[in-house]
């Protein structure tokens, strides 16, 4: 989609409720798949996924800015804080589960760089492939950085003042929905679930930034789920291999993981 829509769509959309990033992001794309089932919501996508929620809430559930939201449908699983959240095969195998089949999640995972993380989306959204990017947000930019700064990435220069801070730090998913490219280096509009992080929830992230972010760094996994039709999955899967990623689902609950 042309970016004007993708942002047009991103301000009609409400905050996710906590912990349901990825249900939330997954009932969208669900919804705009032309999904069946009424009302298709991220509770939906939470409990065909098998989403945990936290016995006991220890830190920050939502970004500055934002309300938490816990008007659930559904009575879900409680688990330890360190083992809550979405598996990124749970949200995969409930979007080909509510899709009735339409939709198949590829995985991605393994060396992120820069460079991959640019031809990732910007391929991926040729072959009109979603992409689910599951990763540690500490490790992006601040979602609203200074314009000199995103300047100058798009120049291929190093930003002034450094890397504007996050605002937060948990695992979380997020959809890249396009690249940015300037005369020297690329930007990647990224689609998040809190209107108060960036504008309406979109912000924009330099692809190293978001090759850290996906590779983590602390032991827990992290990656990309292609969303695309069944028509779509054998050009996606050589796309990644051709980067020299592999189409393996990564574990992205184990070992204190929590996306939120």
């Amino acid at each position: 989609m042309p970016w004007s829509s993708e942002v047009v769509s991103a301000v009609a959309e409400a905050q996710q409720k906590d912990n349901l990033c990825g249900p939330f992001h997954a009932a969208r794309i669900l919804r705009e798949a032309g999904g069946a089932d009424d009302p298709l919501d991220q509770d939906l996508v939470a409990l065909h996924a098998g989403t945990e929620l936290p016995e006991r809430e220890l830190g920050p559930q939502v970004p500055p800015g934002a309300v938490n939201r816990r008007d659930y449908r559904f009575e879900l699983p409680r688990v330890d804080e360190s083992r809550a959240g979405t598996s990124a095969a749970g949200l995969a195998a409930a979007i080909a589960e509510l899709s009735g089949g339409r939709l198949r999640c590829v995985p991605a995972s393994g060396d992120w760089s820069a460079s991959v993380v640019e031809q990732m989306v910007l391929r991926g959204r040729s072959l009109d492939a979603r992409l689910l990017a599951n990763l540690q947000t500490g490790l992006l930019w601040g979602s609203r950085p200074p314009i000199e700064s995103l300047l100058s990435v798009l120049a291929g220069d190093e930003p002034g003042d450094g890397a504007p801070a996050a605002e937060w730090d948990v695992g979380h998913f997020v959809e890249l929905v396009q690249v940015v490219r300037g005369h020297g280096g690329a930007l990647v509009i990224v689609r998040d679930s809190y209107p108060s992080l960036g504008w309406n929830g979109v912000h924009l992230q330099p692809p190293a930034a978001l090759a850290a972010a996906l590779l983590r760094g602390d032991g827990r996994g992290g990656g990309i789920l292609a969303v695309a039709v069944p028509e779509a999955v054998p050009a996606v899967e050589e796309l990644i291999a051709g980067l020299g990623l592999a189409s393996q689902m990564w574990d992205n609950c184990t070992g204190g993981e929590t996306p939120r």
